[in-house]
């Protein structure tokens, strides 16, 4: 199985905190967000260039592009900003920036992100960040235009089976 599919697989397990109830929702506010930054001005509003690019380097850790785009390229990083400005509290901001204040101390290598991967349950702190970036990367790459249209070629989230399929017994 490929990177990719294990991805996009475990996507929606790694976003449900961030998730409204309904997978039809969740689509529609990603979707939505993605337009936003479409449109808005500037790029950045809470992160400093510095933990920018941190981010960035993070999410492009998590999913990097190869033969298909990378989390930099659909605009994950504008994404997490965008939640942490318009979607976060006060105190899940201020945590999340100081765990992000935490990571930028430390080079970035497969070991720390293998440990921060280990932590992302804790309550505050690095790997609370890191488990925070890692949900938001997966969420913002797969509920953007370019990912659902030209990978996916469909919908990430399923809201449900709808048993529309006529039925025909074989006896």
């Amino acid at each position: 199985m490929r990177r990719r599919e294990v991805v996009r697989r475990l996507g929606a397990a790694l976003a449900l905190p961030f998730l409204p109830k309904s997978a039809d929702a969740a689509i529609q506010l990603g979707e939505a967000l993605h337009r936003q930054i479409a449109t808005s001005e500037p790029d950045f509003r809470t992160l400093t260039p510095r933990q920018q690019a941190l981010v960035t380097h993070i999410a492009e850790m998590i999913i990097p592009e190869t033969d298909t785009p990378g989390a930099t390229s659909v605009k994950v990083p504008q994404f997490i900003d965008l939640v942490l400005t318009e979607w976060m509290s006060d105190g899940e901001r201020t945590a999340f920036l100081a765990g992000l204040g935490e990571l930028e101390s430390k080079p970035m290598t497969t070991a720390l992100v293998a440990s921060l991967d280990e932590a992302r349950a804790d309550k505050s702190g690095a790997g609370h960040t890191f488990g925070r970036i890692k949900a938001l990367t997966v969420y913002g790459y797969f509920t953007s235009q370019p990912v659902q249209r030209d990978i996916l070629k469909t919908r990430m989230f399923f809201d449900g089976y709808h048993g529309d399929v006529p039925f025909t017994s074989a006896t």
